[in-house]
């Protein structure tokens, strides 16, 4: 695993035994380091980084009265993109690679079967329907 990573997990951990982790700017690294880091391994400790901050996150959020819904559905837009990202070879999406790496989420737990971005990925261009604005008519 790339260092970066481990040094971020570290200083992760290190904030929580204080209670002030700065959430925003880890989040960013995390998203600088996802661009700058491309192996298999560092990829999935960045994502369990992430996914513990947006847990962190998701708490913060319950105990204002903020909005949960909004929250998990950014996150999900967030997950996507990583995995996205996985996935492009030459700038261009792999759907056998995309295939791997939703089985591996899946397998994981990380992600239900029927989510749409494995749907896309065993060949179902229409997953992402209902995530698109109704076409105007002319």
């Amino acid at each position: 695993m790339d260092q970066r990573v481990i040094d971020l997990w570290d200083r992760l951990m290190a904030y929580g035994e204080s209670g002030t982790a700065p959430l925003a700017a880890i989040r960013g690294e995390v998203l600088e380091l996802h661009e700058a880091i491309t192996d298999e391994e560092s990829r999935l400790g960045l994502m369990r980084i992430f996914n513990l901050v947006c847990d962190l996150v998701a708490v913060h959020l319950e105990d204002i009265g903020g909005d949960l819904e909004a929250f998990a559905q950014h996150r999900q837009g967030q997950i996507w993109m990583f995995l996205r990202a996985e996935c492009l070879v030459d700038g261009v999406l792999d759907r056998s690679r995309l295939r791997h790496v939703t089985g591996r989420e899946v397998q994981a737990g990380r992600m239900t079967a029927d989510d749409p971005l494995r749907h896309y990925a065993l060949g179902d261009d229409a997953a992402f329907d209902e995530f698109l604005e109704p076409r105007r008519r002319h």
